[in-house]
């Protein structure tokens, strides 16, 4: 079965604090935007698992939803907004850490591959600012 947004809300609440109106907008927008609310958990999941690793290291970590948006908006950036694709980027992290003894994979994001990704250069409407040189 797949998670639904209320179960994205459950589990921020769960793991994090109460979730705002406008936090739950902001999640909102994010799956407007693509992303699936499996992904959106897994940021989560992930930023907690930052805050235990920086636990264990002796160095106190706090999560806010600042700290999860970011993460949100680095996915949809890299187009992370699936299982499948969270799976590969999950797996090439995981892969890069065991080949680095555990540390914590410097580019992993390099396996996801160019061709993944698409940019198209807005058109701006240059008339309302006739005076900017080209």
């Amino acid at each position: 079965m797949e998670p639904r947004m209320e179960d994205v809300f459950a589990l921020y609440e769960q793991k994090v604090a109460p979730l705002s109106s406008a936090q739950r907008e902001k999640l909102l927008a994010a799956r407007d935007e693509g992303m699936t609310p499996f992904v959106m958990g897994c940021a989560i999941l992930r930023a907690k698992q930052e805050q235990r690793r920086s636990r264990l290291a002796g160095k106190e970590k706090h999560i806010s939803f600042n700290y999860i948006h970011r993460i949100i908006e680095d996915w949809l950036n890299h187009g992370i907004t699936t299982e499948e694709r969270f799976r590969v980027y999950w797996s090439a992290i995981t892969e890069d850490q065991h080949k680095n003894g555990g540390e914590k994979a410097h580019g992993a994001q390099e396996k996801i591959r160019r061709e993944d990704f698409t940019y198209t250069p807005s058109k701006q409407d240059r008339s309302l600012f006739s005076f900017l040189d080209d």
